[in-house]
């Protein structure tokens, strides 16, 4: 039924395409490769596999990452969460982490607004993310590309709750170098995802491993 509605979704943007009179792109495709210039942007350490199955010839250019600046406001961990000794998708997730003994910080977005979080959990609408992945020795995410690439950047192992697109591909990249781990967000038990966070926060070969991407990141 998906590959349905991709196909279908395909066929009405080439006809809007030829309506605008732009050129004609290959089968089953939504972007344009140029035959001047082309931008990839990922981790070195993440990308040679790819590379092997896939050469890329010179019109290829990568980076490592594009982490957006900080803002210009100096970012503090508030009070109610750093005094604490212990710290319905959304809802069973926070649900999961207020039996945890660690200390979370979420983005609430604008559908949690009113919900009151548990004891160990502070968030907001907008947390500034650059300004919090310093502070943090773990990153719980959905796996898109910028949280997944300033996520190494800062050196912080993984977990990925993947829901759609780029997300299941960085996921499995992540099992797959060894430094996170990833789960279905609709099904991931409590004691599942409790026992992991403890895991990643004691495997140093792990964080060892995380310290490494992050530092070619830098280079």
């Amino acid at each position: 039924m998906c590959l349905i509605s991709r196909r279908n979704l395909w066929i009405k943007f080439i006809e809007w395409m030829k309506s605008v009179g732009a050129p004609e792109l290959r089968k089953d495709r939504f972007q344009y490769i140029s035959s001047n210039l082309n931008l990839y942007i990922y981790p070195d350490a993440l990308v040679e596999d790819y590379l092997k199955l896939c050469p890329l010839d010179n019109t290829w250019m990568g980076l490592s990452h594009a982490v957006r600046e900080k803002l210009n406001s100096e970012f503090q961990i508030p009070e109610k969460l750093r005094s604490l000794p212990v710290i319905e998708l959304m809802k069973r997730l926070i649900s999961i982490l207020s039996k945890s003994t660690h200390r979370f910080i979420i983005a609430k977005g604008h559908f949690l607004t009113d919900y009151e979080l548990p004891h160990n959990i502070w968030g907001e609408i907008f947390v500034p993310q650059v300004e919090i992945l310093p502070f943090v020795d773990l990153v719980i995410t959905h796996g898109g590309n910028n949280s997944f690439l300033e996520t190494l950047y800062f050196a912080k192992p993984l977990i990925i709750l993947p829901l759609a697109y780029d997300q299941h591909d960085n996921a499995q990249r992540v099992v797959e170098k060894r430094i996170g781990l990833k789960f279905n967000p609709f099904t991931v038990g409590d004691d599942e995802l409790l026992h992991a966070i403890d895991e990643l926060l004691m495997d140093s070969e792990m964080l060892a491993r995380v310290k490494r991407i992050s530092e070619e990141m830098h280079q």
